[in-house]
């Protein structure tokens, strides 16, 4: 899990060769790993966190 609550499932097969690349968190974008190639790696979005809907997160005027 990172800060934004997401939690991932990752797989990585020795006997494929992978791309180099970087993977990002889908939701807040940060970097979970950095790939040089040698073995396929996958991941998985298997939490994904709950958001607000933004009309929740507006202050609340309680003026009667």
């Amino acid at each position: 899990m990172r800060g934004c609550g997401a939690g991932f499932r990752r797989l990585e097969l020795w006997s494929e060769p992978g791309a180099k690349g970087e993977y990002h968190c889908p939701v807040c974008d940060y970097l979970l790993e950095a790939f040089d190639g040698t073995n396929l790696i996958a991941y998985r979005l298997t939490i994904q966190p709950v958001r607000a809907p933004v009309y929740l997160a507006k202050p609340f005027n309680d003026q009667r």
